[in-house]
């Protein structure tokens, strides 16, 4: 069941506004989970999941950080991210193999 929430403690549900006067916020009871929609979207309003388990002022930060024309800036940081993992896992089979090689000088 979908319930659209008109109030809460920290008044997220209206302060969402501020930053989008056609968002509004829902909390899904089957996910366990808040969700952020948008009623100028055509047919489908869902916009995000949010990543807490209380609306608080996290939630309007995150609303604004992946908004779309911040799009550029997310998948900047996604390539970012995904090129230091990659660094780090070559440098660990590199260190692997290194301890790996001098184990094997050591037996010889």
């Amino acid at each position: 069941m979908i319930i659209k929430l008109t109030h809460d403690v920290y008044e997220i549900s209206k302060r969402i506004k501020n930053i989008d006067k056609d968002y509004y916020v829902v909390y899904d009871t089957s996910k366990g989970k808040f969700e952020v929609h948008n009623t100028s979207q055509i047919d489908n309003t869902f916009c995000l999941t949010l990543p807490y388990e209380f609306l608080d002022e996290r939630t309007l930060k995150y609303v604004v950080e992946t908004r779309s024309e911040n799009i550029d800036k997310i998948l900047n940081q996604i390539e970012q991210d995904n090129e230091i993992r990659e660094n780090d896992d070559k440098r660990k089979v590199l260190s692997d193999f290194n301890n790996l090689m001098e184990d094997k000088l050591k037996e010889n």
